[in-house]
């Protein structure tokens, strides 16, 4: 081995090698604790920590769209499900699945609240819940018809008189 570098940052040691060319070949990660060096051991894959920072980035009178942060994916790729509950909400035990942040669920009623899940999904299962509870808002109302004239009266001293 050509090089080693030592470097200790608040009890964190972190040894690395490469060789001559400058290509890191490896790399050791302790922890000192009283006890002596410890290595520090990457966790196996895990269930997904829960979606962070759940909100409802906009709404109308029959949508509301929602947006979240992921938490950690456990080491796995993840995805998410939603689950809308109120009136005309997609039924149970739909759940709808996406693998970005954001979402709309349309078809909904005006001015009803909905109890909306986020959950976090990769190979181990699922994470805790993340919930939000949202209210469309009211339909606009609709403009005044437009009116017709009426016809026009026939003029004075015509026929008929």
């Amino acid at each position: 081995w050509e090089h080693w570098d030592h470097t200790g940052v608040t009890g964190i040691t972190l040894v690395s090698y490469w060789d001559h060319t400058g290509l890191i070949l490896g790399a050791l990660v302790s922890y000192w604790s009283h006890t002596g060096l410890t290595p520090l051991c990457p966790r196996p894959p895990d269930r997904p920590e829960p979606p962070r920072a759940l909100r409802l980035s906009a709404l109308s009178g029959t949508s509301l769209s929602l947006a979240w942060e992921p938490g950690f994916n456990g080491g796995l790729p993840q995805h998410f499900l939603l689950r809308a509950e109120g009136p005309d909400a997609p039924p149970p035990p739909a759940a709808l699945v996406t693998s970005g942040f954001t979402l709309t669920l349309s078809g909904l009623r005006p001015e009803t609240a909905y109890d909306v899940t986020v959950r976090a999904r990769n190979a181990r299962g699922d994470s805790a819940p993340a919930r939000l509870r949202a209210v469309t808002s009211a339909l606009p109302e609709a403009p005044p018809p437009e009116r017709e004239e009426p016809p026009a009266a026939p003029p004075c001293g015509g026929e008929g008189w």
